[in-house]
């Protein structure tokens, strides 16, 4: 009866000693091309600037390495669809006063694996900017704009990571 319970013991322990937290799993994705961002709304800078913070957040990002086209796993397009703003001023004489700004981006998202075959197909992904007053309309534009493709990269890189 000892020497079972020693070897049940032994059994019991050798299998936890080969336990690591975490998964192992050789699916999923793991790399992944990011094509320039095309454009189709009235704000030239977006996206210029929605390409290098998505770069960045999937640099930062320890679940995908960003790699050459030809060797990734996945391929992800993304459009801009549609840009705008909105101020609004307490006095229509008055527009250098702004009471209230608002800014929103729309984006459409295509990934596709190397075959060609879609994970997602024209995914849409938006996001609103609104802020209060300010004095300085083109200062708080521009200021806005880098926010607000900073915000649409996070959405997007939490898609990419989450896809899974």
């Amino acid at each position: 009866m000892r020497l079972v319970l020693h070897f049940l013991w032994i059994f019991f322990f050798s299998g936890c000693a080969s336990y690591y937290p975490g998964t192992h799993s050789e699916g999923g994705m793991r790399s992944i091309y990011v094509e320039p961002v095309r454009n189709r709304s009235l704000c030239p800078k977006a996206s210029g600037m929605l390409t290098a913070q998505l770069t960045k957040k999937i640099q930062r990002s320890a679940a995908l390495k960003l790699m050459p086209k030809d060797e990734a796993q996945t391929c992800l397009q993304i459009e801009i669809i549609e840009f705008s703003q909105k101020g609004s001023t307490f006095d229509s004489k008055d527009t250098s006063t702004i009471l209230s700004f608002d800014l929103r981006v729309k984006a459409e998202c295509t990934l596709m694996d190397k075959e060609g075959r879609y994970l997602w197909e024209r995914r849409l992904v938006e996001e609103a900017l609104d802020l209060g007053k300010e004095r300085n309309f083109h200062t708080l534009r521009d200021q806005a704009i880098a926010q607000l493709m900073e915000r649409l990269a996070r959405k997007i890189g939490a898609l990419l990571i989450n896809i899974w």
